[in-house]
């Protein structure tokens, strides 16, 4: 099987030969991200059913309206009258602000009136797709704009709501692996022929800090990763939004779940073609490399520049409390628009398997529909572990041996369990 694209692989090995061994974080942010090669830098279908993955903005534009619905609810708390802008990062394809301002031309002009979108979009291949798709509303009038990323924002401007979807995720995470003298980090290294993995101490004190901020330590043997990257996207975020809401929508757990015992090789995947990969170093450039969310760790960065936990809760109970039952009224129960409302609920898949993340800042807390079910949710977010307590929820519980369906190419991104967990899901070499 090929090391992945010819190009980026030639870049690679010539910088590990230059600098020795690299960091996974910095190795998974060449695969990811390198200008000329990356994965989410060069031309071709990546997202939806034609590409490697889909998100539940494939499966039904329900999920961007009732986004939407929850936002402009928002808004009458954050600011009723004036201008008020919507950050969306990440944007992919567009779907996100394409289907929520179709809805609010439709069933909401005196918001849209005043509303500024702004879409943080770091690949030039992805602003062209967006721009394509955003096209029509834009030659009607409506406010939107690109910057290519957070640095463009100037700080404490942003009176509105940053929003995001299976965005921190894919940021570039550290490897660590518990061993008997302590936390060992894994590098990435060349043999000659292929990428090898080297554990060395960590390159940061930044990774063993993460786990006593937690008050969280690994067992002998357990390997987790340590997105950096999305403490100081969260603090970014909290630093440019003067009042407002930040929304957070990925797959991911609380803290004490996600690094767990029970999870003893973390959740780093790959995805190529809907099919599963636990191998990093194949296809490199060519396939999608992504994580599980530490959610208590995004809430903590988001304390340290002033924002605050609104709710945690997950897809199924965030989609309910927006009304998506009411969608379901006269259509045919067998027909396709149900069975891709359904998927957005299952239980099992990814309903419980997204999570949704709240936080406000300049602001009381305000009351909103999509939190008002489960909202014991965040005191689990912020739960500190203790060995006589069961985990918090059933769709937040470690999948045990023998549970799940596995992965298939009907599947979305991520597996439809409540965790990717390696021993329960078909992967290829």
């Amino acid at each position: 099987m090929e090391l992945g694209h010819p190009g980026l692989v030639q870049k690679l090995v010539a910088r590990l030969e230059r600098e020795g061994p690299l960091s996974f974080a910095a190795f998974m942010e060449a695969a990811l991200y390198d200008p000329d090669f990356g994965y989410y830098m060069t031309a071709g279908p990546r997202i939806g059913r034609e590409g490697d993955y889909y998100t539940s903005l494939d499966v039904h534009p329900i999920f961007a309206e009732l986004v939407g619905r929850q936002v402009a609810q928002a808004a009458e708390a954050i600011a009723p009258s004036g201008e008020f802008t919507i950050v969306e990062m990440g944007a992919g394809k567009g779907l996100l602000a394409k289907h929520l301002l179709t809805a609010y031309r439709r069933d909401n002009p005196d918001f849209l009136a005043r509303l500024r979108y702004l879409l943080v979009e770091r690949s030039p291949v992805m602003v062209e797709t967006q721009k394509q798709r955003l096209r029509e509303l834009r030659d009607a009038g409506l406010s939107v704009a690109w910057v290519p990323d957070l640095d463009a924002i100037p700080a404490d401007s942003i009176t509105g709501v940053f929003l995001s979807n299976e965005l921190v995720d894919a940021f570039p995470v550290h490897r660590v692996v518990k061993r008997p003298l302590g936390l060992r980090e894994i590098f990435v290294g060349w043999d000659g022929s292929r990428f090898v993995e080297i554990e060395a101490p960590p390159c940061s004190s930044a990774l063993e800090a993460y786990f006593a901020r937690l008050g969280i330590s690994l067992e002998a043997g357990q390997e987790a990763e340590v997105n950096l990257a999305a403490l100081e996207w969260m603090r970014l975020v909290g630093a440019r939004l003067r009042r407002g809401l930040v929304v957070t929508i990925d797959y991911g757990h609380a803290a004490v779940d996600l690094l767990a015992p029970a999870r003893k090789t973390g959740t780093l995947l790959g995805y190529y073609r809907h099919t599963v990969s636990d191998s990093p170093y194949l296809r490199v450039g060519q396939q999608d490399l992504t994580a599980h969310v530490d959610f208590t760790s995004l809430a903590l960065a988001g304390q340290d520049v002033g924002l605050e936990v609104t709710g945690f809760t997950n897809q199924l109970h965030f989609l309910i409390g927006l009304g998506i039952e009411s969608a379901f009224a006269g259509l045919d129960p067998e027909s396709p628009q149900v069975a891709a409302m359904r998927e957005l609920l299952r239980p099992d898949g990814m309903g419980t398997t997204y999570k949704v993340l709240v936080q406000h800042k300049g602001m009381l807390a305000p009351q909103l529909d999509g939190l008002r079910s489960r909202p014991y949710f965040k005191d689990a977010l912020m739960r500190l572990p203790s060995p006589h307590d069961p985990l918090h929820s059933g769709e937040q519980r470690v999948p045990r041996e023998g549970q799940g369906e596995g992965h298939n190419a009907q599947n979305p991104h991520p597996n439809p369990l409540p965790d990717r967990e390696r021993e329960n899901i078909s992967v290829v070499p």
